[in-house]
């Protein structure tokens, strides 16, 4: 084991109520004659029993899951998750509406133009960030 949790909150809870439930349900066929289908039930409910009240599972360790960093949690990044040279952190979001003087693109008009052809680009058209991460039609990538 790499760790000693990788099973927490909702997760967790999650798996009990379903450990409970598969109980129930391995109970009842296990009463009405069904073995296999109670058996497997019964199997189900302790392994997932297992996971909630150990905080373990064997699946999410061998694939690389850790749900048990809580929400509450502040993220302090290390030396190590500096972004690379290459990579652009810079990001601006001009929310300016069409009440506006002057929108973020230099227009009176306030309305979103396309960087390249600088034609308007009306709702419901296909539009993205371009390589400079300006908004452009798809076409005029």
């Amino acid at each position: 084991m790499d760790s000693d949790q990788n099973v927490g909150g909702r997760d967790r809870l999650i798996r009990a109520v379903l450990a409970v439930v598969l109980t129930i349900v391995s109970l009842r066929w296990l009463r009405s004659g069904k073995r296999k289908r109670g058996l497997l039930a019964g199997i189900g409910a302790l392994g997932l029993g297992f996971n909630a009240s150990t905080g373990y599972c064997g699946f999410n360790d061998t694939l690389d899951i850790d749900t048990s960093a809580d929400d509450d949690d502040v993220f302090a990044p290390d030396a190590d998750d500096e972004p690379a040279a290459d990579e652009s952190t810079d990001v601006s979001v001009d929310f300016t509406s069409s009440g506006d003087t002057e929108a973020s693109n230099g227009h009176a008009s306030g309305k979103l133009t396309c960087a390249v052809c600088e034609d308007p680009i009306v709702p419901g058209e296909r539009r993205g960030p371009n390589d400079d991460g300006a908004i452009v039609h798809e076409s005029c990538e």
